[in-house]
């Protein structure tokens, strides 16, 4: 699918939601320089302004592949560097290095993992960390997208893991320290499936009583959110 069209037919919207393990790294160290890759049209970040987590940073880093949704993230704050690259390779950080980086539900989408995580261990100080969300499916999951023949939760997903071992042994080879490791069963926003049908605007969720509406979810059976909290040694460069 061409990547503008997808942007506009699968927007993220701005529904305020941090990850526990995101807020726990922001509010347990010190944070100077971050980025998110594979941003979207912001969804992660305007979480986070919202709650002031970048609030006092020096350094914010937005990076995605499409043109239009980068557009999207300029309109968040001036304060955010924005970066249109292929996540795998950005060019543009050759001599950037952060203390964190977000990823979420991102990597089931890119042709090549292991090329995307070597370029997150580069990007990294040294004890920098590394927040990864992404679909984990057990053997009964399944949604009614098709991809590259299969049942699939999303039409784009190159890959749903089903094995721990299939993401943890690259990261394993790439010297990543695993610190936390979550699942939660996937649940689905009513409220987002109908507003991406009639078009509203991604900001839909700063009406309060509509935010309150998002509560009200499906679970898809055997597919989970899988988080994982990673952290670079000290002793790499």
């Amino acid at each position: 699918m061409e990547i503008n069209k997808y942007s506009k037919k699968y927007m993220h919207y701005y529904s305020g939601d941090v990850p526990f393990l995101v807020e726990e790294v922001f509010k347990n160290n010190k944070i100077e320089n971050f980025a998110d890759l594979g941003c979207g049209d912001g969804p992660f970040l305007y979480a986070l302004l919202k709650a002031g987590y970048l609030d006092n940073l020096k350094k914010i880093i937005a990076v995605d592949i499409s043109q239009e949704r980068i557009e999207n993230v300029k309109k968040l704050s001036d304060k955010i560097l924005c970066i249109v690259s292929d996540v795998c390779n950005i060019e543009a950080l050759k001599n950037v290095q952060l203390d964190f980086i977000v990823s979420s539900q991102v990597i089931e989408h890119l042709p090549n993992d292991k090329k995307f995580i070597q370029e997150v261990y580069r990007l990294l100080n040294k004890e920098g960390l590394f927040f990864v969300s992404t679909v984990f499916k057990k053997w009964y999951g399944w949604y009614f997208y098709r991809c590259n023949g299969k049942w699939a939760l999303d039409p784009t997903h190159l890959r749903e893991y089903t094995d721990e071992t299939q993401l943890l042994d690259i990261l394993k080879e790439n010297k990543f320290e695993v610190l936390k490791n979550k699942k939660t069963l996937q649940w689905f926003p009513v409220t987002d499936f109908i507003f991406k049908r009639i078009g509203l605007n991604r900001n839909i969720y700063e009406n309060k009583i509509i935010k309150f509406l998002r509560n009200i979810k499906i679970p898809i059976l055997g597919y989970y959110n899988w988080e994982l909290l990673l952290k670079k040694p000290p002793n790499e460069i």
